[in-house]
């Protein structure tokens, strides 16, 4: 039996699926706010402040592993109300929540492991969404977007000590957004705002790396078509990332779409 800790995306019902054919027994802790996946059988709606209530579910169903997959939103911590086994472990995480979502990924990871539930990776019953690939079709990048890139991954790596976001929008070598809590989508609309106000005639790129010494088992970095979509209309003209640590979703949908749109997708 695995448990599936899951929250919003399209990652979880490939994950879910993926396990159904290869007739894996799964339950799952369902974190997302409307309760998406209730029609799975062994499915639990949870409160992310319900640790307690997760642990005893997992350790009842005999469940050592774990998965977590999908996207949660980071809460106001001042408005949260814990469970009793929550609140015992309450000043490690708020500690580890000040310093940002890695970190409390991190911690998190460490109470399971404390009550005998490891945590596996994700791309475990799926490595095919790794995108292992130099480039994902035939359009080719220029040097002064090469030079772009190689800025973006290095403001990347400087500001991983902060536990900032993943991505990075430039510009000819300037930086229009930098991914905060909000999530690169929201970046990607942010830079957009930057260009239309400074008129810029130039498209721009998503550099899109994972932080240094993140925890790639649960936040692998992911492309799907929606993010595709609107680098396209933000004007950004292709996404770099980290080779085989980066997930694609939909890949024939997105193959399709960037070469409609000249639109480049590289692993470094």
């Amino acid at each position: 039996m695995i448990g599936l800790i899951v929250g919003e995306s399209n990652l979880p019902y490939f994950i879910i699926n993926k396990l159904i054919k290869k007739k894996v027994e799964f339950l799952i802790l369902d974190l997302t706010q409307s309760n998406i996946y209730k029609k799975y059988e062994n499915s639990y709606s949870l409160k992310i402040t319900e640790l307690g209530k997760a642990i005893s579910i997992l350790k009842k169903r005999n469940c050592k592993n774990i998965i977590f997959v999908g996207k949660v939103k980071r809460p106001e911590i001042s408005l949260l109300k814990f469970d009793r086994k929550a609140l015992f472990y309450l000043p490690r995480l708020f500690v580890a929540f000040k310093k940002g979502d890695g970190n409390i990924l991190k911690e998190i990871i460490k109470i399971f492991k404390e009550n005998k539930i490891n945590v596996i990776n994700s791309m475990k019953f799926s490595p095919e969404l790794i995108f292992k690939d130099k480039s994902i079709n035939d359009v080719k990048i220029k040097n002064i977007d090469k030079n772009s890139i190689i800025k973006g991954v290095g403001i990347i790596k400087s500001l991983s000590k902060f536990d900032i976001g993943q991505s990075v929008v430039i510009n000819n070598g300037y930086v229009l957004a930098i991914e905060g809590p909000e999530g690169t989508d929201e970046a990607i609309k942010r830079s957009l705002n930057l260009s239309k106000k400074y008129k810029l005639k130039d498209k721009s790129i998503l550099v899109k790396f994972p932080k240094a010494n993140q925890d790639l088992r649960v936040d692998l970095p992911t492309i799907g078509l929606d993010t595709v979509k609107n680098c396209i209309e933000a004007n950004i003209k292709g996404i770099a990332v980290k080779r085989s640590q980066n997930i694609i979703l939909d890949k024939d949908k997105i193959i399709n779409l960037t070469k409609k749109n000249n639109f480049f997708i590289i692993s470094l």
